[in-house]
């Protein structure tokens, strides 16, 4: 059954568009003015010798008003959550592959158009005032026209056939018509309306072949990024005050990184094989990032690094859920499990001493001092956070300042809000193999009491599944090691989440029922497949 997007998700969607537009395509016109002002032969002309046989046509400037309110109207037409996403992948795409063009290629209007004074003087004076004669190759008005008449086609679907075929040849005919206004009202030339067609048909095939929309939120990134730093440093080289051009330089080289990095991690996301297979963020063996790593990602590491101390902060000042450790779950006997954030190097003691013993302090209780139990402790630290450093180092720091407890490190990484049926189901094995291989390979360990009668110490383990803020990632791994451990079942899984992370976010998209059913199968299936 196909999915209505409600009124609040269009709104969302249709703003989304609408800031991205706006950002980039005043950046890049500020940009075009500012180096028009300075260095007018960097502007091209685009002018043909056919643009001259083109006539001046005031009453277009109706139609070419039209693009706006289609713009907007589109997001409210669209009739399935899919129409949607497709609707705003486009849109985003052509805008951000538009501006990087008028930043790389800036082009100005050749002709000059002599505003009429009858009842059209009005359309003309408010486009002089929004939309300055720059931004010309590709042209937006007709990569719109033709993106938002492909993403409509199908809106109207009626047992009527002429309804239909009404509808469309409408809708047709006012997408050609914003076409030919881009020429008509002497805002564009030819070239622009071609490489706006162009555009729209690249971003066509581009659209049906993204996974995502994470692979378009990190192409956005990359280009506003691109934008602001290379265009933020021309600016600085201009100042009078600072006039130096190797300020420009350096900022178009680290902007080139930038765009680099994110476009690097948009086909990460893009991968259709698991992150655990691409090692596109390897990491040493005690969780820290590699230099390799920090050389392809170093913006991106940096991003996340500053929303890990941001986040933990928050939680720490303000969130009254998150300002007492998380309580670890027993699971089997001496087991026990929890998950959590990426911890800093101040918090990890307070947590860690929590987990093992039931306090915060890291001086054991005097009250319990001539009972101390002679249980021997391990921990195993579960990584999932593949854009940051894990916390393994500081745990095993303060592991060997409480009870010599070894810390042993698995790594699965999972990019921030990858839905996890991404991960094929083996490497989800495989790594929940390696820990029950790690809890039961520790043997209980024989003292001699006062001589007198042998006692065996117990082991306890405690797991820590962890990703970098929130608790989506490290909850849902954990949700998925418990259904394969037989604790939980499809039938109580959910309860379970709501009772012990009430705070928790984990919708079907990202953990989805089908690999719930399947990771709670698994073994019985295993079993029952096996020869006797």
């Amino acid at each position: 059954m196909l999915q209505t997007p409600s009124n609040l998700n269009r709104f969302k969607h249709l703003c989304l568009a609408l800031l991205i537009f706006y950002l980039l395509y005043n950046l890049t016109t500020f940009y075009s003015v500012s180096l028009y002002t300075r260095y007018p032969s960097q502007i091209h002309n685009l002018a043909t010798p056919f643009d001259n046989a083109i006539p001046f046509i005031p009453a277009m400037i109706i139609p070419y008003s039209w693009s706006l309110v289609l713009f907007v109207a589109s997001f409210f037409l669209v009739r399935t959550s899919t129409q949607l996403f497709l609707l705003t992948y486009r849109l985003i795409l052509a805008t951000i592959f538009a501006c990087l063009i008028f930043y790389l290629y800036p082009a100005r209007f050749s002709f000059r158009r002599v505003v009429p004074d009858d009842w059209t003087q009005f359309g003309y004076q408010f486009l002089q005032l929004v939309d300055k004669p720059f931004n010309q190759l590709p042209s937006l008005h007709v990569s719109y026209a033709v993106l938002l008449g492909v993403s409509l086609w199908e809106v109207v679907a009626s047992k009527k056939k002429w309804s239909s075929i009404t509808y469309r040849l409408l809708l047709t005919g006012i997408c050609t018509l914003i076409a030919l206004s881009t020429v008509l009202t002497y805002q564009h030339h030819l070239l622009d309306m071609l490489g706006g067609v162009v555009l729209a048909v690249a971003v066509l095939i581009l659209s049906n072949r993204i996974r995502n929309a994470l692979v378009i939120k990190h192409l956005t990134l990359g280009m506003i990024g691109f934008l602001l730093l290379a265009i933020g440093g021309f600016y600085l080289t201009n100042m009078t005050v600072i006039a130096f051009e190797s300020i420009e330089t350096l900022a178009i080289i680290i902007a080139l990184y930038w765009l680099i990095s994110f476009t690097i991690l948009a086909c990460a996301y893009q991968q259709v094989t698991p992150m655990r297979d691409a090692r596109w963020f390897q990491k040493s063996n005690n969780g820290r990032l590699t230099l390799y790593t920090w050389m392809k990602f170093a913006p991106i590491i940096i991003v996340y690094n500053s929303m890990s101390f941001l986040g933990q902060w928050y939680f720490r000042v303000f969130s009254k859920s998150q300002r007492y450790p998380l309580t670890a779950y027993a699971i089997y006997d001496k087991v026990n499990v929890v998950a959590s954030p990426r911890l800093t190097q101040t918090d990890v003691s307070s947590h860690l001493t929590y987990w093992l013993f039931g306090h915060t302090s890291l001086e054991w209780p005097s009250s319990l001092e001539s009972n101390r139990p002679s249980a021997r402790y391990q921990i195993i630290v579960v990584d999932l956070a593949a854009e940051i450093s894990s916390h393994t180092h500081y745990l095993e720091i303060a592991a060997k300042d409480i009870m010599s407890t070894p810390v042993h490190y698995l790594y699965l990484p999972l990019l921030d809000l990858q839905p996890l049926n991404d991960v094929l189901l083996q490497d989800y094995i495989d790594l929940f193999k390696r820990i029950e291989s790690l809890t039961q390979s520790v043997k209980p360990r024989a003292i001699n009491a006062d001589n007198e009668n042998q006692q065996e110490d117990s082991i306890i383990t405690l797991i820590n599944f962890h990703c970098v803020m929130g608790l989506s990632r490290s909850i849902g791994v954990q949700v998925l090691y418990l259904l394969y451990c037989g604790t939980l079942t499809v039938y109580n899984y959910q309860s379970w989440i709501e009772q012990y992370y009430p705070h928790a976010h984990l919708k079907d998209a990202y953990l989805p029922q089908s690999l719930v059913e399947t990771m709670a199968n698994y073994k019985s299936v295993t079993y029952s497949t096996e020869p006797e």
